[in-house]
């Protein structure tokens, strides 16, 4: 099933940052503690070599691999949803798709106006490590809804509805330039406006053509901590990066640094955890 209705991802056409499999990330990083908010022991898998500067990617592994020239995995997680500990009829399969890194956006740095930006750009928002994802509900095993993540929220949509295209069974997905949020179309999506004037937007377009059932990888859920072998790395609840730095210019604007913390990986996504809860954009239930 989670083979069947895996997602076709479309990479828009500018895109330089690729998606990839982990052991070669994992091969290339070390855990390292560092303060992060209030955890003065947050873990961070840190780049073995110096990225060169804030915005800088030196490192070659973190560009990824571009999807038709090698096989790419995908990680498809089988939920079977259950409420107050007990079974549904619900199963839910979230597509974990990871790249290793997140390019950030090009931000007015002074006041953005009609006439342009007074004051000069600079990149934000970049970060090592970037995990998305598009989920498949089912209900008694038929297709329910799509749910794509963004950023820190995400739209849900009826699986079948016109908003959805789909290939066969397998639903049509576009990642966005750099962030790699996940639309249901190709154009450009504005997701925040920012107090000087100027917008956060992400870019989508029918680019290169990732179809992850081509590679998927298929696990079924089990508490962290339990996961062997070639699953191992799911039991790591630090950070898929390195820690922020760059951030006095740019958080009081954009609320965000030009080098941001690596982000979280599944083990700490809600979707993870198989209670049942609401998809990414939906509202919560209600008893």
């Amino acid at each position: 099933m989670a083979r069947r209705y895996a997602p076709r991802i479309w990479l828009q056409q500018d895109e330089s940052y690729f998606p990839a499999a982990v052991e070669p990330f994992l091969a290339n990083t070390h855990v390292e503690t560092h303060a992060d908010g209030g955890n003065p022991n947050q873990q961070f898998l840190v780049t073995n070599q110096s990225l060169g500067c804030d915005s800088c990617t030196n490192p070659p592994f973190l560009t990824g691999q571009r999807p038709g020239q090698s096989a790419v995995p995908a990680y498809a997680e089988v939920v079977h949803r259950t409420d107050n500990g007990s079974p549904t009829n619900v199963t839910d399969v979230n597509y974990w798709t990871f790249f290793p890194y997140n390019n950030g956006k090009r931000v007015c740095v002074g006041w953005f106006s009609r006439w342009g930006c007074v004051g000069g750009y600079s990149t934000f928002g970049n970060h090592v490590g970037d995990w998305e994802h598009v989920t498949v509900r089912f209900v008694d095993d038929v297709p329910s809804k799509i749910s794509m993540g963004q950023h820190d929220g995400g739209q849900t949509f009826r699986y079948g509805s016109a908003e959805v295209a789909l290939a066969g069974d397998q639903p049509v997905v576009y990642a966005a330039q750099g962030s790699h949020a996940m639309y249901p179309d190709a154009r450009r999506h504005t997701y925040r406006n920012l107090p000087n004037g100027d917008s956060l937007n992400d870019d989508t377009g029918a680019g290169t053509l990732w179809d992850t059932r081509q590679a998927l990888k298929v696990f079924a859920w089990q508490p962290v901590g339990s996961y062997t072998g070639e699953w191992s790395w799911l039991n790591y609840t630090g950070r898929w990066g390195n820690p922020k730095s760059g951030c006095f210019f740019s958080e009081p604007i954009s609320g965000e640094c030009v080098l941001d913390n690596g982000p979280e990986g599944p083990a700490r996504k809600s979707l993870f955890d198989p209670r049942m809860q609401p998809l990414d954009g939906e509202p919560g239930a209600v008893r």
